[in-house]
């Protein structure tokens, strides 16, 4: 057998295989995204009953398989458990971590995705601000990290620095009032310009920390979520449990 891997990361789903096994998919600072086969998992009995839940954050032993890698050791250290006895705010952490799924690669170095993924979890926990806000800046901040955020301190077209203006989807980008074609279907006000940059420019232990009018949140949104969706060929499953809570 080979030597085993030590990785620092977070259970981003889980699936039964066969009888009393489980398939989960971590997430993790040293390797990305993997795949990671768990023998035994389901049992009553098993050590891993409880550490290879969706939101299980700490430290994982892996060795290599024929398939996929196996787990042979865990240590816990942020169950998050907030999020999983509370519905809707387990739906937004699931959103978080079906988003992280998505977009995070394998082999890769996770650090900056997972730094921000335990910052969003634990703002949700703490109710630092609003779930919707945490989740929409989550998304930001992504879009940011995969070079698909612009910059919102100057117009695309003319390059003066911004105060007000909109944002143009022909240019994926602001423009200032000058240069806006009239009717454009995202404004941008001074706060939301604000909002963005601060996202931009901000660590995530320091993002998840403010509040927004609901006027500049729906203009915050609007524009996050068409970015988004041009970072994504479908929407998230996650998504759609989130909306039945919301109209309840």
């Amino acid at each position: 057998m080979q030597d085993t891997v030590r990785v620092n990361g977070i259970v981003l789903s889980a699936m039964p295989v066969g009888e009393a096994d489980r398939r989960i998919l971590l997430y993790t600072k040293e390797l990305g995204r993997i795949s990671c086969f768990v023998r035994g998992a389901r049992k009553p009995t098993s050590p891993f009953v409880g550490k290879t839940r969706p939101f299980s954050f700490g430290r994982f032993d892996l060795y290599p398989g024929r398939d996929a890698m196996n787990l042979q050791a865990a240590e816990i250290t942020e169950y998050f458990e907030p999020l999983a006895s509370d519905p809707l705010l387990s739906a937004y952490g699931s959103c978080v971590l079906e988003l992280t799924s998505r977009v995070g690669q394998e082999n890769s170095d996770g650090t900056l995705l997972l730094t921000l993924v335990y910052y969003a979890l634990l703002a949700l926990m703490k109710q630092h601000m609003a779930p919707e806000l945490t989740w929409t800046v989550f998304q930001a901040k992504v879009l940011e990290y995969e070079g698909l955020m612009p910059s919102f301190s100057a117009c695309m077209k003319c390059g003066k620095p911004l105060k007000t203006g909109v944002f143009k989807p022909s240019y994926l980008g602001p423009l200032c009032l000058t240069c806006a074609p009239e009717g454009s279907e995202y404004p941008l006000s001074e706060s939301t310009l604000y909002a963005f940059t601060f996202v931009r420019n901000e660590a995530p232990n320091r993002l998840f920390s403010f509040a927004l009018s609901e006027a500049v949140f729906s203009e915050f949104r609007q524009v996050v979520r068409f970015l988004r969706g041009r970072m994504l060929s479908r929407s998230l499953s996650s998504e759609e449990l989130l909306e039945v809570f919301q109209k309840q």
